[in-house]
């Protein structure tokens, strides 16, 4: 996996505070923008492809904590997965017993909805 993963490692099976989540979003977002600087074929997709490769990830460990920040990363970027994924993300996290997730989840949703029809979107590729 990428160096952005490192900011999920230490946060994995742990209940996070939103102070904390905040943090790790910050981090896992700046990783991201230098993972895409790296990334031979650049151009404006290369955060997409980040962001897909991390939540793909996410989504096969079904790590809710991953999922979150993921979604929170792109959210930060004004990028968001396509509505299938999305809500795909959604059921994963609903199952959730921390709030502070579900929170988190509810925002991204909230922003992705008042980007419009203009709103970047990414997909995730096969799984």
């Amino acid at each position: 996996m990428t160096s952005s993963s490192f900011a999920t490692t230490s946060a994995r099976g742990q209940q996070l505070a939103p102070k904390e989540m905040l943090h790790f979003i910050r981090a896992m977002v700046e990783n991201i923008l230098k993972e895409a600087g790296r990334d031979p074929r650049g151009g404006d997709t290369a955060v997409e492809r980040q962001l897909s490769l991390l939540l793909r990830h996410a989504l096969a460990t079904r790590s809710l904590t991953d999922i979150a920040l993921v979604l929170g990363s792109a959210a930060e970027l004004m990028i968001f997965p396509e509505q299938e994924v999305l809500e795909q993300c959604t059921a994963v996290v609903q199952t959730s017993d921390q709030p502070a997730l579900r929170g988190l989840l509810w925002a991204v949703r909230h922003r992705c909805s008042r980007g419009g029809k203009k709103t970047r979107r990414f997909g995730v590729g096969p799984q």
